[in-house]
């Protein structure tokens, strides 16, 4: 621990770091220990040699015997002071111990002066001057770093010849003594001045250490900050993984008996009702997906597949899926560019262009929204243009915030959930493109990318295109299991209004007997995944088809987005259905299906 230390302000270190500066200007001076006891004992014996005729030789042994006695006890402290150690050489009593050092040191070399000064001889004079004054002058090299010691010996080792040389009465000593003043002056001031950069130069390196401690200190924070906030995206992302196939459980079985109540339904009140039961549905269905966007975006369940292909066909199905939409609001929609080819994600890129669609749709009044694909040096822009109210300055960077919204404060569901521009971004992010926004409040907003040119892949022959409409199911058996009681009801209700028969089952076990019952084999298997405790639909439907018949086909339901799900599908034959199953696609599987077989 460092002492409190008394002689900061003499020191010249009177900054928050005194004490620190302290200890490093002390053991400036005792690490100088080594060249000034040389240069002492040889400076010593010049001056006993030159004064050797001229000065008695007791006087001159006794004080150079007394020259020795003090180096030797400063080497003794300078190797106990490398002894101590860095924690030990912070303790105040080193400083001491060498200003006791330099004021022995001061008395000795003033002493020289009086005694050694021969009175008839200015050679003699000069030359004891010159030694005198030369230690002074080394001494600031190796003493002004600590100012206390620096001012004591400079002064007991000068002040006493220049006294001396002052009551001389001959011309010599005031001849020598008038430089001498000026020198003492000059070497203070000097010693004063690098004892002030020197302390300073500590000073800024404390501050240094400290603020480079800070800066870590405040890395440390931040990556702590990043940390926990990975760690909270982790958590939102694994929640959602994790329960989504909780919350598309009841969310499939009201869309199925939705859908059953419409089959059934023929009074056009209650039809109306259904309807809007069906929106209701669809709506929270879009909700839903678009969080499980996000989580399977973060997730990094999501990765890009690039191939070749000219961009009508999926200009094609956004003119057909938004050309209702934008009539209902009385605008226009044109599409332009499909003729141009790109290297890019199909699917993703049409996801990217729905959501920007949706978006212009949604929030322009009156006007037009339009989509052009442009070649610019190698690659293919890409707009989303709308005549809608614009785009403040502060909002546009918010815009791509997950939930925030513009221009609905109540946040009803009919404008979604504030997803759909992150979700462009984030998908931009994972296909390399950088999304641009230019907008002009009250009038317009332009969203823009731009995707890697393609090379037009080579014609292919395709088959004739197989004949429109829905295959009659009526008289089919279909297996359903499912851990759900609610949603093999609601299955039950849907597939008996299309004429189907159903065995339905909780668990799979009692599937054999019931098909033996029936006395015929099912015409395909639709399970959950998830299906309680350890047991899974791929096990229950590998089972079903060993025990029935191997090339029964199979519809597999999920509600998780893991990749490992589409691997199991693929190596079991069957197709990967996501929850919640709108009636009208699960219609479309299972004609697929049955006509495949």
């Amino acid at each position: 621990m460092t002492e409190p230390n008394s002689a900061a302000a003499t020191a010249g270190t009177t900054g928050r770091h005194s004490a620190q500066v302290r200890v490093e200007q002390v053991r400036s001076v005792y690490l100088h220990s080594p060249t000034t006891t040389i240069g002492s004992l040889v400076a010593g014996a010049a001056l006993v040699a030159v004064m050797w005729n001229h000065i008695s030789h007791s006087i001159l042994i006794g004080w150079m015997l007394a020259l020795c006695v003090h180096q030797s006890l400063r080497v003794y402290h300078y190797r106990s002071y490398l002894r101590a150690g860095a924690e030990g050489q912070q303790s105040d009593r080193w400083g001491k111990l060498y200003i006791l050092a330099v004021t022995t040191a001061g008395v000795i070399w003033g002493a020289a002066g009086v005694l050694m000064y021969v009175p008839d001889s200015l050679p003699h004079q000069a030359m004891l001057t010159l030694i005198l004054f030369g230690i002074a002058t080394a001494s600031m090299t190796a003493l002004s770093a600590f100012a206390p010691a620096f001012y004591i010996l400079i002064s007991l080792t000068l002040l006493p010849i220049i006294v001396r040389m002052l009551i001389d009465p001959g011309p010599g000593g005031l001849f020598l003594a008038i430089p001498g003043i000026i020198v003492l002056l000059v070497v203070l001031s000097f010693g004063r001045t690098v004892n002030r950069v020197i302390a300073e130069a500590l000073e800024k390196r404390f501050e240094n250490l400290d603020l480079i401690e800070e800066l870590r200190a405040q890395k440390a924070i931040a990556e702590q900050a990043q940390l926990a906030a990975e760690a909270a995206n982790r958590s939102k992302t694994q929640f959602f993984a994790a329960a989504s196939h909780d919350l598309r459980q009841p969310l499939h079985a009201m869309g199925l008996f939705a859908a059953a109540l419409h089959e059934k339904i023929k009074d056009p009140e209650v039809i109306n009702v259904v309807k809007s039961i069906n929106a209701s549905v669809s709506a929270l269905e879009g909700l839903f997906n678009e969080l499980l966007d996000i989580s399977k975006i973060d997730s990094g369940v999501i990765k890009p597949d690039l191939s070749h292909f000219a961009l009508e066909e999926v200009f094609g199905r956004l003119r057909n899926d938004f050309s209702a939409e934008a009539a209902e609001k009385s605008l226009r929609l044109s599409l332009a560019g499909g003729a141009q080819v790109v290297e890019s994600d199909p699917v993703l890129l049409e996801r990217i262009l729905r959501n920007l669609v949706s978006n212009a749709i949604r929030h322009t009044a009156s006007g037009e929204v339009a989509i052009t694909a442009t070649p610019v040096n190698g690659s293919v822009r890409i707009e989303v243009r709308d005549t809608g109210p614009g785009i403040r300055p502060e909002d546009r960077e918010r815009i791509f915030e997950e939930f925030f919204q513009l221009a609905n404060p109540a946040r009803t569901s009919k404008k979604g959930l504030g997803l759909g521009l992150s979700i462009v971004q984030r998908l931009c992010g994972l296909l390399g493109y950088t999304i641009r926004l230019t907008s002009e409040l009250g009038k317009r907003s332009t969203f823009g990318f731009d995707v890697p040119q393609g090379v037009a892949p080579a014609p292919r022959a395709t088959a004739p295109a197989a004949p429109a409409g829905r295959t009659d199911l009526s008289g089919k058996l279909i297996v359903v299991i499912d851990d759900e009681v609610a949603i093999v009801d609601g299955m039950k209700v849907l597939l008996s209004g299309w004429g189907i028969e159903v065995i339905g089952s909780l668990t799979g076990d009692d599937v054999i007997e019931a098909v033996h019952a029936k006395g015929r084999l099912p015409d395909l298997i639709i399970a959950d995944y998830r299906l309680g405790g350890d047991v899974v639909g791929t096990d229950v439907i590998e089972r079903l088809r060993r025990e029935l018949d191997p090339e029964i086909p199979a519809l597999l339901v999920t509600g998780s987005t893991a990749a490992e799900r589409i691997s199991e599908a693929d190596a079991g034959r069957y197709d990967l259905v996501l929850k919640p199953v709108p009636p009208d696609t699960l219609r479309a599987l299972i004609d697929a299906k049955l006509r495949e077989h």
